[in-house]
């Protein structure tokens, strides 16, 4: 009853319901509580694993097995199914873990686990073994106790019978009675079955096979995952026995898993053999009783680098280098065999650790015996190609080239409409050369445009191996697109990228153009619109921040032969490294090649910008005068000589060329005219321009214009308004912060206090200028003020109408009259309501100013303010006022709080 009802529990668990409190005998509460946690397709997946059937579990009181399954499978008792099944949980809770501690080395953060060749295989995240119970069964299979066999009969006589063998060996079948087979071979048994049936029933034919196996029981030890007696079928390996019992251990052995049967060793196992070269001879099929038996490995040895297979491997006596690199798969392509070491953690003579290197492409060396604790080491042959260069920058194909004899710079860039996009630079690309055996490199200079018109010529250079070949694109330079937008007409303008230029062949000389009727964009030296022209590769490539960035921009190319400049800089050698700055195309540091000279650098630097004032650029040059000093010396160069070729000035290390701008020149300086004017539109500024001279560029005003009214915005004064607006947001927070540590009272609350300031921080500035424009157009020379780039003028149309704005029953705009005064059109507006500031209203001008009634009080008879077009009446909010309830209040208690004074006092 025991046996049933545990087979009762074990249903319940795994087909969900609720289990009873007595089924914490048979399963630990831990299981329970694992088995219960999964999916109903969980549990029916675990079940089908292991060849239960949940419909069809049965069993027998008193019998030694429980008989699980359809096919009449016998599995182990239930005791082992409890077992096996806290293993298959213990494994899918370390899958999810990330496997299981116990398999792993302790490693730093940057090293990686290099796990023992094998283990892994007893230790897969998806099961490859699954007990069966249908396989075909070869005719060596000895039978024994328990097994069944099926014989058909046919012929004169039609029958089938299943006979198992009993505990005297023996099966028995109808009319042919008691058959000893046990300890015989299936084709044994099948033979002599068959004699008897042709001997003792004439005309009849028999056919035996296999029905269910018996159930064997075998124990595991030793260094397993989970060591134990075993219910497993007759058919069971050694490995499949393994895998039962979830592999090795951490520190078992692949090499030598032993077989024992009456206390001596029959067979021992070697799992290399099984998957290095597919050889299962020594996994033997397990009989009733058998040890299988796991010692600690003996020796390991491992293998890094470049081999194909980098692990650590189990090794048996006698073994030799060369057999460890076949169990490792052999070296990889990039291996370098003749600089391989070997680490050992003994020495023959001192006992310590040491370190031998090894040629793996010599016979000899691969005949040298390893021992436990070596550690072999390929390296690999690293990047570095021989008789090789290599192309890079502002190409369609850079990469690496082959190197042969009488190597040209046009041999890998023949063709520049096939091989050069179309941003490339003409007039500057480099060489970099390794010039020694230390690595120092040098830097060749050649002019790439003249390379193609000529080659052979002295700026096709002669290439040697390992030369690194520059290709640079064009450099950007921060031009204003809307403002050059307003230099062309027509309505066929574009946006411009870099690919708009074009080479032109004239007298002998490449020269570079912009297409016409274009509008020049740039953004900066690392623009990320810089796209090839059509339909080959990008020209972008990811930087070290992740930028995108044009693979032949200078500052990209350049940036790892000047850090190896000067690095390889030395006593005596001071870095090849010179620099410039100011109105060039690309500023910055560039190498010092042979025979530099000014013109060289600017060319380096992509020319001269617009602005560059020739006549009087400066030179720099350091020079060492000796003592640990330095002298700075600085000539003044006429760069217009030297861009003409009239004068030669060469360079020396550290030099530096700052190259002036013309000062207040800017042809991008621009002010907007919009309103009543006869031609309003973007106009380029010239230095020293006022208010009535763009008016009279604009073509003056028209008949419509409110002259009165013009506003002038300002950029600046917009930014001065914001940091105003942000110093007064600043104020606000240090106040309310102040108060809240003394003893005020807080009469506005903190989250609108909070929004406030958000308002302020926000604020953009209108930018508004006061003018005075009819004083301006009449020559007053202080009201016509000086322009400057950005400023935009409006003129508004004539305004006969007056606003009121404020404390004001009813806000409105009404027509000018120029008989009326301030209180007749407060009058329009239905007065002023009772929270009206009387004593604050004020009239804002068509032009921004403001005039004030302080002293002009309308209601006591003095001179009130004249009205104008356009005018606006504001009337503000009395900070002081008080509803009259509240007022009445206050009175009330000052006259009781007085009367009882009053009282008090004559008291006395």
């Amino acid at each position: 009853m025991n046996k049933l009802f545990t087979s009762l529990l074990l249903l319940f668990v795994l087909s969900g319901l609720s289990v009873p409190q007595a089924n914490s005998q048979a399963l630990s509460p831990a299981l329970m509580e694992r088995l219960q946690a999964m999916s109903p397709a969980q549990r029916q997946a675990l079940a089908q694993r292991y060849g239960i059937d949940l419909s069809t579990i049965s069993s027998v009181a008193g019998s030694q097995r429980t008989n699980l399954g359809e096919r009449g499978q016998e599995l182990r008792p239930f005791d082992s199914v409890d077992q096996q099944l806290q293993w298959e949980l213990f494994n899918a809770e370390q899958d999810s873990m990330g496997g299981d501690p116990r398999f792993k080395r302790s490693t730093t953060p940057d090293e990686e686990v290099t796990q023992r060749f094998g283990l892994d295989l007893f230790n897969q995240q998806v099961s490859t073994f699954s007990p069966t119970d249908d396989s075909p069964i070869s005719d060596d299979y000895v039978l024994g106790i328990g097994d069944e066999l099926v014989v058909y009969l046919f012929g004169k006589e039609t029958a089938e019978h299943i006979a198992q063998v009993n505990r005297d060996g023996m099966v028995t079948i109808p009319k042919l009675g008691h058959i000893a087979i046990a300890g015989q071979t299936l084709a044994q048994a099948k033979s002599l079955i068959s004699q008897r049936v042709a001997s003792q029933m004439i005309g009849v034919d028999a056919s035996i096979s296999l029905g269910r196996l018996r159930a064997i029981g075998i124990f595991l030890a030793g260094e397993v995952a989970t060591p134990g007696a075993y219910s497993v079928s007759a058919t069971t390996t050694v490995t499949q026995a393994l895998f039962q019992a979830g592999g090795v251990s951490d520190i078992g052995s692949l090499r030598n898993i032993q077989v024992k049967r009456g206390g001596e060793t029959i067979g021992v196992f070697d799992v290399y053999d099984l998957l290095m070269s597919g050889d299962s001879s020594g996994d033997i099929r397990l009989q009733s009783g058998d040890i299988v038996f796991v010692p600690p490995y003996g020796a390991i040895v491992e293998v890094t680098g470049e081999v194909k297979r980098p692990k650590v491997y189990e090794i048996e006596g006698g073994e030799t280098l060369g057999d460890l690199l076949e169990m490792a798969g052999g070296l990889t392509h990039d291996a370098l065999a003749d600089l391989a070491s070997i680490r050992r953690s003994w020495g023959e003579e001192t006992g310590l650790p040491e370190v031998m290197n090894v040629d793996l492409s010599q016979t000899e060396a691969l005949q040298q015996a390893v021992f436990g604790g070596d550690v072999i080491l390929v390296r690999a042959r690293g990047e570095a190609l021989r008789n090789s260069v290599s192309l890079k920058g502002s190409v369609y194909r850079p990469g690496t080239y082959g190197w042969q004899d009488g190597l040209r710079v046009t041999d890998l860039v023949a063709n520049g409409e096939r091989d050069l996009t179309l941003n490339v630079d003409m007039d500057y690309a480099l060489v970099v050369r390794i010039k020694n055996i230390r690595q120092d490199i040098e830097v060749l200079q050649f002019n790439l445009g003249d390379a193609l018109l000529n080659p052979g010529g002295a700026n096709d250079l002669e290439l040697q191996p390992r030369d690194q070949v520059l290709i640079f694109s064009l450099p950007q330079v921060e031009v204003d697109v809307d403002e050059q937008i307003g230099e062309f007409e027509g309505g066929n303008q574009r946006l411009a990228s870099t690919a708009d230029v074009l080479y032109v062949q004239e007298s002998g000389s490449i020269t570079q153009q912009r297409l016409p009727n274009v509008v020049t964009r740039t953004d900066t030296m690392r623009q990320s619109d810089s796209k090839q022209a059509g339909e080959g590769e990008s020209l972008k490539q990811k930087d070290e921040l992740g930028l995108d960035v044009d693979r032949g921009e200078r500052a990209v190319l350049l940036k790892p032969v000047i850090e190896k400049l000067r690095l390889q800089a030395r006593q005596q050698e001071p870095a090849q490294v010179v620099s410039i700055s100011g109105a060039v195309r690309a500023e910055g540091d560039y190498p010092l090649v042979a025979n530099a000279t000014l013109r060289g650098l600017v060319a380096a630097a992509g020319g001269l910008k617009d602005n560059a004032f020739l006549e009087a650029a400066e030179l720099r040059r350091l020079a060492n005068v000796g003592s640990g000093q330095m002298s700075v010396n600085y000539q003044m160069i006429d760069l217009d000589r030297i861009m003409s070729g009239e004068a030669l000035i060469e360079l020396a290390s550290r030099d530096h060329l700052t190259v002036r701008e013309i000062p207040d020149w800017d042809p991008t300086e621009a002010v907007e005219v919009s309103g009543e004017v006869r031609f309003p539109g973007t106009y380029r500024l010239q230095k020293g321009e006022t208010l009535s001279d763009i008016v009279r560029r604009a073509g003056g005003l028209t008949e419509d214009a409110f002259v009165e009214g013009a506003m002038l915005k300002r950029k600046s004064v917009a930014e001065r308004e914001r940091e105003r607006a942000k110093e007064l947001a600043a104020s606000i927070r240090q106040s309310v912060a102040s108060s809240l540590l003394t003893e005020e009272v807080q009469t506005v609350a903190l989250s609108e206090l909070d929004l406030i300031t958000r308002e302020l921080e926000s604020f953009e500035g209108q930018g508004r200028l006061l003018i005075d424009l009819p004083a301006a157009l009449s020559g007053d020379s202080f009201a016509d003020v000086q322009l400057f780039d950005g400023d935009t003028l409006e003129v508004p149309q004539v305004s006969a109408n007056v606003t009121i704005v404020g404390e004001v029953k009813r806000q409105g705009t009404h027509s000018y009259n120029k008989t009326m005064s301030l209180e007749d059109y407060l009058a329009l507006s239905a007065g002023l309501t009772s929270r009206a500031d009387q004593e604050g209203i004020y009239v804002v001008r068509a032009n921004g100013s403001v005039e004030t009634l302080e002293r002009t009080w309308w209601r006591f008879g003095k001179e009130q303010i004249m009205l104008r077009p356009g005018d606006t009446i504001v009337v503000p909010v009395d900070g002081r006022y008080k509803e009259s309830l509240v007022a009445w209040r206050d009175i009330t208690q000052i006259i009781y709080q007085g009367a009882v004074s009053l009282a008090a006092v004559l008291a006395l």
